[in-house]
């Protein structure tokens, strides 16, 4: 029924569909039967969120047949955050997207990369539904600022292909998240990287900068995707990450359902931390590099830190970057859209505890970084 309504919207019929997207369609709409109980807003939300990733998916065949030419375009280089979530990715990402060499991609852009027939609506429509979404918590910008024109994850990206982490960020969907940690996700960052490639025949002569904590998850497919990817890692203690992260997840997943299982929210939240922590360390040992920054130093000194971080990447840090991050410091102070109160007490555990399950990393990147 999904496949029919957004195939009906886009006047598409090609989703080239494989094994694994099925597969994947399937778990997720299994998931979403099973494992979550939707108030009524919430079933039509999340029907409405599927149907745009099968309508982006249409355009995306479509598209690549009849742009050939995009998958040869060389890509400069991106920069790319990554860290746990709720580390600092967001803040850091914002202030790297200030040069005027950067290229991020903004929330109206990655929710639907590739126009319709009214490419002007895009933003519009964003606009409506966050509109609706703050009204139904008007809180939750404290917790994560929402805005179309704000440059976002670009995990949103994967969502052509249906593996993608921002499904579970959406909605409770238990067994499709314990599914997507096993998948091979090599074929999703080919299709990523073409998406990338696309938006930079727009912007030739400037650098994509993106973010996505998600992509510690499969950073082995990222690299094979872009081998010259110079990644940016931020560090934050896990005593601080965890309880915020239950904090914006119970949020988001209480705006689409009439109950929760608090419990088994903040044991997926952990086991995929865990899992996001083992999968970049063991990428470590390819030899790739990348910068470490610490989120102490960047909530301390953001101009130091970006510095250091240009420095590293053999970038030129300009006045003008400087005088942005002044200026973007200025009107955007720390706790502008409201303090975000949280501590693992709100959520059946403690620092101590938090700590020592994130032992070696907490010992690697916070004690000894």
């Amino acid at each position: 029924m999904l496949r029919e309504i957004a195939m009906k919207q886009s006047n598409l019929s090609d989703f080239d569909e494989n094994p694994l997207f099925c597969a994947a369609l399937e778990v997720l709409c299994r998931s979403c039967e099973a494992d979550t109980h939707f108030s009524f807003v919430g079933r039509v939300s999340i029907r409405e969120y599927i149907v745009r990733a099968l309508v982006n998916r249409l355009r995306y065949v479509q598209v690549r047949t009849l742009e050939p030419e995009v998958s040869r375009i060389a890509l400069e280089p991106p920069i790319i955050v990554i860290g746990l979530p709720r580390s600092g990715t967001t803040f850091l990402h914002h202030l790297l997207a200030l040069d005027p060499e950067a290229r991020p991609l903004l929330f109206w852009e990655l929710i639907e990369p590739i126009a319709g027939s009214k490419p002007e609506s895009r933003r519009q429509n964003l606009n409506r539904k966050l509109a609706n979404m703050k009204r139904m918590n008007a809180a939750i910008d404290r917790k994560h600022h929402f805005a179309p024109d704000n440059p976002e994850e670009c995990m949103l990206l994967l969502d052509t292909t249906l593996l993608s982490l921002s499904f579970w960020v959406f909605a409770p969907v238990y067994e499709y998240l314990h599914w997507l940690r096993h998948q091979n996700k090599h074929d999703s960052y080919q299709v990523y990287r073409w998406y990338l490639q696309r938006f930079q025949r727009e912007t030739p002569h400037r650098r994509l900068t993106l973010k996505a904590p998600a992509h510690m998850g499969a950073i082995d497919a990222l690299l094979n995707a872009i081998p010259d990817v110079r990644l940016v890692q931020i560090h934050r203690d896990p005593a601080q990450v965890v309880p915020s992260l239950h904090s914006l997840i119970f949020s988001l997943h209480a705006m689409v359902s009439e109950s929760l299982d608090i419990q088994r929210m903040t044991e997926s939240n952990m086991t995929y931390l865990e899992h996001l922590i083992t999968t970049t360390e063991s990428a470590r040992s390819s030899g790739h590099s990348w910068v470490d920054v610490q989120y102490d130093l960047l909530i301390r000194d953001p101009i130091t830190c970006v510095q250091q971080i240009y420095q590293q990447l053999n970038l030129t840090f300009t006045d003008e970057l400087c005088r942005r991050i002044e200026q973007f410091l200025a009107h955007r102070p720390k706790e502008k859209f409201g303090k975000h109160l949280y501590s693992a007490e709100d959520f059946g555990t403690t620092e101590v505890l938090i700590r020592k399950r994130f032992a070696d990393y907490y010992q690697k990147y916070i004690l000894n970084p």
